[in-house]
Formats: structure tokens, C-alpha cells, sequence
């Protein structure tokens, strides 16, 4: 590779990550030995690889992540955790915490309290003439700079105004930090590594299966794992060509980014004609729990995939469209990626109805990557720390969809296609009559496999205790513990983008005490992957 080369050509993880791995595992070490009670911190080589995955969901996903991360940090789990990864809602608390370079060391509840007084104001301010003013002139700014500009990149200034908006001299102030800034946040170790998710779709190519193309998003760089290319988090957007950087752009800030991990709407043609006529999904057909279909039915948005047709048809192409993508120049424009990649189980080539079977049809053959929700894949963020270079022993996963089961079953599907060692998963027991607050699934028979403590959203004996071993007293306390996360009444649809201020608290404290109420649960899990690291590392 020239030295002129302006991307990174590999599998694994940037030498930066690595850096921060080693800073990482001594603070990791530190903390197993204060919450295990144990006579002396870990070897760093011996400390589990720790990592918490967020769902998507909109505004519920972003408040559960803030209530889910509060009892891990309560508990004294947070301090052992090494990466948090986020789809679509979950980003969006990432992104909230990130500004702050020391936030895991403080109490999360200042940044929930000034997010509560952001997200229970009235949306339609966000609308308002002089916002809509603003998003205009921003996005003009941003498309002379050279950037391609869509409806998705709005909608993360409309999350900006929700989430980060600060006053001056009355008028709106914009967010100026950008990711590479997150930088700061890990430069020491003294906070998880965090990585955001978005997805190119594959979609387009008639009689073929639709296929996601991981992007994992970090502080140090931004990338597609399926063809191990990755350009410097500062250098995304701007015009590659063979390798090699043609024209820099300036790095956008963070509500474009969100705009990007969030764009539940970026649905096709077929998506949106399967909303409008009610049509009953085929058995093929996958769910996405990432944006509102039909109120009559749980707040999920049915993905449609188009059966495979015997001939290539332009009405088939068409209905394949998405009107409302977020378009990037690629910066694996021109590179051949494939001469070998039947090797690796990143591809499909063995499939001639998917669309790796089609090497001059792959993604580094397009001018332009079309980046949507990672939701429209899997609604959690599992993917990206599931990669074996990562070596993740035990997954947090907090989960705020409204289908558990499947977002799983998603996961240990994927991993079976890509040889990714992953537990199996008893689905029965999620899909009981009784939902618990805490699931454990472990793969007793290969040992590299990751140990999981699912976390799903459920209201189960937070009706009769405030706090753990607190029971309610007065019909005001009983009220309280009623908190609707299952019913179409419930105020966490995911089409509703703020709350009242009570059902804010509500959902904090709710997805706070399940993480409390389980402290147990987790101690005894993590020292299960105490246990089970050592073990391989004397294999």
C-alpha cells in the first residue's frame, strides 16, 4: 500500500482502538476486582471484553439507554464495560453522553435531567418559521462545502433541536462538535468505546435479495468490515478514488450523523405501499422495530422485501427504490475488494440470488454509498462488537424494541451466515405468556462464544416495588408503578418524539430498577466471564 494511500486496508480494529484497549483493560481490571471482591486486579490479558449493545426506537430507545446505563453505573457495572455500541434512538443518548469527556465518571443523572427538560418540550417547535429558517441555511452551507445533502440530514437537525439546542441572542446555536471530537472521551480509556451503526443497502439489483452492509461509526475511523476499508473519522464524505483522496470536505457535525443512525422513514416504495394498503406480510418478509405502521397494532414498521422474480423487470427496480436516503460519496470508489472474497464469510458469492454472487455489482463499483437506520437490518447493535477481532466474552445487551425475541433471532441468524460464534437462544422462554426482566443465554459447549444478559423492556415487579425490596405503599405509589410499555396506549410509541415530563421519569426509572432489581444476576455473570476468560487463556 503507497504511503499516499488515504484509507485503511484491513480486518481488524485501528492500532488507536487497540491503544485504547490496553488503557482500558487496567481500568476494567481495577473495577471487576472492587464489585467481585477480588484479592488483586485482573491481568489485563485475563479481563473480559465487556460490551453494552443499545437498541433502536426512537425517543423510548434513547430514554431506556439513559435508564438502562444509570443502574449499570449504580450497580458499580458501567466502570467494567468496554464498548457501547447504538442503532437508530440509542445514538442518540450516545451522542448526548459523548460530548462529555469524563461522563462515566460522573452521575448520569445531571445529563438525564437536562435532557428531560429538551425532550418534553412540544415538537411542533421544531417547526417553527426561524428553525425552519435554520435547517434551510445549514444545509445550503453544508451542499456549498460539497456535501450531498437529503431530507435525512434535516431530520438530524430537527433531533439536534430536541436533544442539543443552545440559545443566543434568541436565536438557535448549532452543534459544532463532530465525531472525531468523541476522541477525547477515550484518549485515556477512562470511558467505553463507542461505536455507531448505520447500514448501505444492497437492494436494487432485480431477482436478488436485499442485503445490509454494516457501517460501524467511531471516534478514530468509519467503515464497512464486509470489505475491511476504513477512512479516518475526519475524512468521511469527502471524494475518493482507487484509495487515494481527491477532494477534502470539511467534517460534518453530529446531527447529520444522527440523521444517518436514525432514519427510520429511509423506506422503499414496497415498504410504504404495504402501509397504505394494510397487505399482510409474507412469511419472508422481516419486522423493524424502528418506526410507527399501524396503530391499531404494536408500534413496529414491517420491512417488505419483494419476492424474488423469475426476470428482471423495471417495476420491480422501481418499487426497490427509497425515496429518502442518505447519500455519501464512497470512499471505496474504484478499489477491486473481491479477487478473493470467496474465502471470507463476510460474502455470499456461493448465492446466485444474493447480490454478492455479482462481483461487478458489489458496493466499491458505486460513486455512492446509501447509507439508512440500521434498524431496517437488526434492531440492536450487536454486529459491530460481534467482529472476532474484538473478542467480546459478554454481551449487555438493552434492549427497548418492542420484539425482544426477534431482534435476537436476527443476531444468531447473521451470526450462523458469517461463522460468528454466538449462544443459542431458547426463544420460547422470551416469547412466554410471562416476560422476565433479565434473560442469560451461554453457549456451554463453545467457549468463544459471547455470554448474553438480555435486558427487554418490561414492567414486571416495578408494579409492586419503587425500589428493589421496597414495596409500594398508597394508591399514588401503586399508580406509578403502572407504567405502560406493552399496550397501544402506551406514550412510547415509537412515532412520538417527546414525552411529559412524568412519562420521562417513568421510563427512566423504570429501565433503571430492572438493571438494580438484577444486580445479582449481573455480579454472577460477570464473574462467570471472569471464569471463562481465564480458562481460554490457559487453553
Amino acid at each position: 500500500i503507497p504511503d499516499d494511500f488515504g484509507m485503511r486496508l484491513d480486518f481488524d480494529i485501528p492500532p488507536q482502538e487497540r491503544e485504547f484497549l490496553q488503557k482500558r483493560k487496567v481500568l476494567v481490571g481495577q473495577a471487576l476486582q472492587k464489585l467481585l471482591g477480588l484479592s488483586s486486579p485482573l491481568e489485563p490479558k485475563k479481563v473480559p471484553v465487556i460490551a453494552v449493545v443499545g437498541s433502536g426506537g426512537g425517543t423510548r430507545a434513547m430514554t431506556g439507554l439513559f435508564g438502562g446505563l444509570k443502574g449499570l453505573q449504580q450497580v458499580g457495572a458501567l466502570d467494567a464495560v468496554t464498548y457501547i455500541t447504538g442503532v437508530s434512538g440509542s445514538t442518540w443518548a450516545m451522542s448526548t453522553l459523548y460530548q462529555d469527556a469524563n461522563w462515566s465518571k460522573q452521575d448520569i443523572n445531571s445529563v438525564i435531567s437536562v435532557i428531560e427538560g429538551r425532550i418534553t418540550k412540544s415538537f411542533m417547535s421544531s417547526l417553527s418559521k426561524e428553525k425552519r429558517r435554520y435547517y434551510d441555511h445549514e444545509m445550503e452551507e453544508r451542499t456549498k462545502e460539497g456535501h450531498l445533502m437529503s431530507y435525512v440530514h434535516k431530520w438530524g437537525l430537527i433531533i439536534e433541536h430536541l436533544l442539543f439546542e443552545k440559545v443566543k441572542n434568541g436565536l438557535p446555536s448549532k452543534t459544532t462538535t463532530t465525531l472525531s471530537d468523541q476522541g477525547r472521551a477515550v484518549s485515556d480509556g477512562q470511558n467505553p468505546f463507542p461505536i455507531y451503526t448505520a447500514v448501505n443497502m444492497m437492494d436494487k439489483i432485480s431477482g436478488c435479495e436485499p442485503e445490509a452492509e454494516w457501517c460501524e461509526f467511531t471516534p478514530y475511523e468509519i467503515g464497512i468490515e464486509k470489505y475491511g476499508a476504513f477512512v479516518r473519522t475526519e475524512d468521511f464524505g469527502s471524494h475518493f478514488f482507487l484509495g487515494h483522496m481527491i477532494k477534502k470536505l470539511p467534517e460534518v457535525s453530529i446531527p447529520y450523523l444522527i440523521g444517518i443512525w436514525s432514519s427510520a422513514f429511509s423506506v422503499s416504495l414496497n415498504q410504504l405501499w404495504q402501509v397504505a394498503t394494510g397487505s399482510t406480510p409474507a412469511p419472508e418478509e422481516v419486522t423493524v422495530d424502528s418506526q410507527q405502521a399501524n396503530e391499531a397494532e404494536p408500534s413496529t414498521m414491517d420491512t417488505y422485501l419483494v419476492n424474488q422474480c423469475t426476470d428482471a423487470t423495471g417495476f420491480e427496480r422501481f418499487l426497490k427504490n427509497r425515496p429518502v436516503v442518505a447519500q455519501v460519496y464512497n470512499f471505496m470508489r474504484g478499489l477491486l475488494l473481491h479477487w478473493d472474497y470467496n474465502e471470507y464469510c463476510n460474502f455470499k458469492a456461493w448465492n446466485n440470488t444474493h447480490p454478492d454472487a455479482y462481483p461487478n455489482r458489489l458496493t466499491p463499483n458505486d460513486p455512492i454509498l446509501n447509507l439508512v437506520d440500521a434498524g431496517h437490518a437488526i434492531n440492536i447493535g450487536c454486529v459491530p462488537i460481534l467482529r472476532p477481532q474484538r473478542e467480546v466474552d459478554l454481551i449487555i445487551s438493552l434492549s427497548y424494541s418492542w420484539e425482544p425475541a426477534n431482534i435476537l433471532k436476527k443476531t444468531a441468524n447473521y451470526c450462523k451466515d458469517h461463522d460468528i460464534p454466538f449462544p443459542n437462544v431458547d426463544y420460547a422462554i422470551m416469547d412466554a405468556a410471562h416476560e422476565k426482566e433479565v434473560y442469560v443465554f451461554e453457549d456451554g459447549e463453545d467457549p468463544n462464544a459471547p455470554i448474553v444478559l438480555h435486558f427487554p423492556m418490561v414492567n414486571d415487579t416495578y408494579r409492586q416495588f419503587k425500589a428493589p425490596g421496597v414495596p409500594r405503599k398508597g394508591e399514588k405509589e401503586m399508580k406509578a408503578g403502572e407504567v405502560d410499555v406493552k399496550t397501544n396506549k402506551s406514550p412510547y410509541k415509537t412515532k412520538n418524539l417527546t414525552y411529559s415530563k412524568e412519562d420521562f421519569r417513568a421510563l427512566v426509572d423504570l429501565t433503571s430498577y430492572n438493571v438494580i432489581n438484577n444486580k445479582q444476576h449481573i455480579l454472577n455473570i460477570l464473574r462467570r466471564a471472569v471464569e471463562k476468560k481465564a480458562a481460554k487463556m490457559t487453553q
